[in-house]
């Protein structure tokens, strides 16, 4: 009696993977792999320095509310002092207050930026020279083409703009826009790790009139040259 080898079950299909098969596919899985970690690190990345840019506007919105007041209520704005260091002073609603804006600029040719202060005093009690002032901000761009002007005075009756400007109402202010107060224009760039940040902004004192002197005894702060 002939005794028949039973067939092999196995198709050729069910053979398995090869080696060869297996590397192909990780080397596919792997591309792809990074390909998805590179996408998330870039939107990471733009998140963050997003994040970062707007830190930094909104340290310097913050900055600049801890003097509003007085700016805003001021009773006198004086001219502005350039060089190395930018000096604006005011008085403020109670005329025997003086404060003084400073962006001192940071050492020439190094890299180090400039810093905002703020110094008050009482009228006839003038700091002494090189008295530090409050940092109101720090990082300040002051070199390179186009920053200056930080401070702008504009005086009663100025007519800043040359042209219609766009306001946060939506309207716009027309070239023939007069002021009727003192006002001063500071604008400002912030370095940061991933960029700069700028503040424009125009604070109007509404305590001065068509009458406000051109002097003031606050202007004892400013160091002479």
């Amino acid at each position: 009696m002939r005794l028949d080898r039973p067939a092999d079950p196995r198709r050729p299909d069910d053979a398995g993977t090869s080696l060869v098969e297996m590397l192909v596919t990780m080397g596919i899985m792997s591309v792809m792999m990074v390909v998805f970690t590179t996408a998330i690190l870039q939107v990471y990345r733009t998140v963050s320095a997003t994040e970062t840019l707007n830190d930094a506007q909104n340290e310097l919105s913050r900055a600049f509310q801890r003097f509003d007041r007085e700016l805003r209520y001021a009773s006198w704005i004086s001219s502005v002092g350039t060089g190395s260091t930018w000096y604006v002073e005011f008085a403020g609603a109670n005329p025997t207050k003086c404060n003084q804006l400073r962006l001192v600029s940071g050492p020439p040719g190094s890299d180090a930026q400039g810093v905002l202060q703020l110094l008050t005093w009482t009228l006839g009690t003038p700091p002494a020279p090189g008295t530090p002032g409050q940092t109101i901000a720090s990082q300040i761009v002051t070199s390179g083409a186009g920053l200056a002007p930080f401070f702008t005075k504009q005086d009663y009756g100025a007519m800043p703009y040359a042209s219609p400007t766009a306001t946060p109402s939506g309207g716009a202010v027309g070239a023939d826009f007069k002021s009727v107060f003192q006002r001063l224009r500071i604008q400002l760039t912030t370095m940061t790790g991933v960029g700069t940040a700028q503040i424009d902004t125009t604070f109007t004192a509404l305590n001065t009139t068509d009458n406000t002197p051109a002097t003031n005894g606050c202007s004892e702060g400013r160091p002479t040259p």
